[in-house]
């Protein structure tokens, strides 16, 4: 093959600078390989302190791939310059391309599955990194679905009496509907003191114990208020809800919180208990016993372990029971007051935590409205209820929390991603334990079926891509072709 040496006017080299031309090159390998070969290795430039014949190399430009030769050998730069072997910088010498292409296809396919292998490993790593913050902002990271409660007014006025009827028809004559159990922000309420009181007046009360868990702070400052602004409207009595792995008591009319025994008391901590209450001037009430005794799983047992019995309770000197439990019947309880009429007396509660719909009102027909009187009412045992089974109708929903939606996607794939494992931790004290030993049960076939999945999707999506990539350039070239 004769190769020739271009410079301006005419092949002169005057100005140092040739060009080795190879027409046959790219029509022996095709437009395809020759692409290839000058993707994976560039441009040679030829400087000036390399040797070509006698003639001068300034900046010549190789259009061919470099093949490394022996160290030692040149390579012949006359004019019949072998096709298959011309000297380039650094021992390199440039042939037509079947050569270099055996020697380094191999090679170069074991870096392209290399590199995409490296790269199969981070997408997957990657993968597993987004998910467990998913995980993360699932579990604890989610804004609440209802907005701030502290924004809800109650500006409306129900009247059960006016459709209901007490559970006693003799028990005609009542001045008073009681709420005697609710909770506030000083526990794990979501209204503050002063709403609690308004959505109780709202919803028909006129009188409600307040009943935080392990604390008489919250009635203390829900009575505060209604006697500033509700006066002759609401009366709030206060009370704790003692709160304890074995059982759940009101103790109401107290003005200081009792102190807590451990998260399983003995049966004689929590006699002391009742006689401390009652050294106090107050009163004990029993609470949601079914609830209580609802048998939970992973440990189908009690949700209060160890419960005391209603006998049990008798002995130890409670005073009541709570009959009603917000939507509640305890028909059980209801006939042992009934039984035991002399000792004991029945109360109702809406247990309220969340604004929802009331379902019972505790009546009583008391001298006055104040605190005292209710209270004597009820040391007497003189009380009945209304029901209604299905409810008040809430007027007024929670608002909506903008910023749940904003991150609504992220945490309910947080929660998806939760389905994995289950972990259950009973029933909370109230004293930073539960009453349960956790268990968390893992399902390592659901676990193993995702990531088989994921690595289908990786792969897919892989493939795709690269079709739509080569299918962009194909169009590209036949763009170019037209022009």
């Amino acid at each position: 093959m004769d190769h020739s040496f271009n410079s301006d006017n005419n092949g002169s080299d005057n100005n140092g600078s040739d060009t080795i031309e190879q027409p046959q090159y790219r029509r022996h390998l095709g437009r395809r390989r020759n692409r290839q070969i000058d993707s994976d290795f560039g441009t040679i430039q030829m400087s000036s302190s390399s040797s070509f014949g006698n003639r001068s190399t300034d900046n010549v430009s190789l259009q061919q791939p470099p093949r490394r030769i022996a160290p030692g050998t040149t390579a012949d730069t006359t004019t019949n310059i072998p096709e298959t072997n011309v000297l380039a910088p650094g021992g390199w010498a440039v042939n037509d391309g079947t050569e270099i292409l055996a020697a380094h296809r191999r090679p170069l396919a074991r870096r392209r599955i290399l590199n995409w292998v490296l790269h199969f490993i981070k997408v997957v790593v990657l993968s597993i990194i987004v998910i467990l913050l998913l995980v993360a902002v699932g579990d604890n990271g989610m804004p609440a679905h209802a907005g701030k409660y502290d924004s809800m007014e109650f500006d409306w006025q129900l009247d059960p009496r006016s459709y209901l009827k007490p559970m006693n028809p003799n028990f005609t004559q009542y001045n008073i509907l009681l709420d005697a159990h609710l909770h506030t922000t000083y526990s794990d309420g979501v209204l503050s003191p002063k709403q609690a009181v308004e959505f109780a007046l709202a919803n028909g009360y006129n009188a409600v114990i307040v009943t935080d868990h392990q604390t008489v702070d919250g009635a203390l400052a829900a009575r505060a208020y209604a006697e500033e602004h509700l006066q002759g409207r609401m009366t709030v009595i206060p009370g704790m809800e003692y709160t304890c792995c074995r059982i759940h008591m009101n103790l109401i009319g107290i003005n200081e919180s009792v102190p807590v025994h451990p998260p399983s008391p003995s049966d004689a901590e929590l006699k002391a208990v009742i006689d401390k209450v009652h050294g106090m001037g107050g009163l004990v009430i029993v609470n949601h016993i079914p609830w209580s005794n609802t048998t939970v799983l992973p440990w189908d047992a009690p949700r209060l372990p160890n419960h005391p019995t209603r006998e049990q309770l008798l002995d130890w000197g409670v005073d009541g029971f709570e009959v009603v439990n917000q939507n509640t019947v305890d028909l059980r309880s209801y006939q042992f007051v009934q039984e035991h009429s002399s000792r004991l007396v029945g109360l109702t509660g809406s247990d309220m935590h969340y604004p929802g719909s009331s379902y019972a009102w505790t009546t009583i027909n008391a001298k006055s409205t104040s605190a005292k009187d209710i209270l004597d009412e009820i040391r007497a045992r003189r009380t009945s209820f209304l029901l209604d089974a299905s409810g008040t109708r809430p007027v007024q929903d929670p608002p909506y929390s903008q910023s749940y939606f904003r991150y609504a996607p992220w945490g309910l794939l947080g929660d998806y991603f939760h389905g994995y494992a289950d972990r259950s931790r009973g029933m909370y004290s109230f004293q930073g334990t539960f009453c349960q030993e956790e268990v968390l049960d893992i399902h390592n076939t659901m676990i193993g079926w995702f990531f088989l999945w994921l690595i289908v999707s990786i792969v897919v999506l892989e493939i795709l891509y690269w079709f739509f990539r080569w299918l962009i350039l194909l169009l590209v070239r036949l763009a170019r072709r037209r022009r």
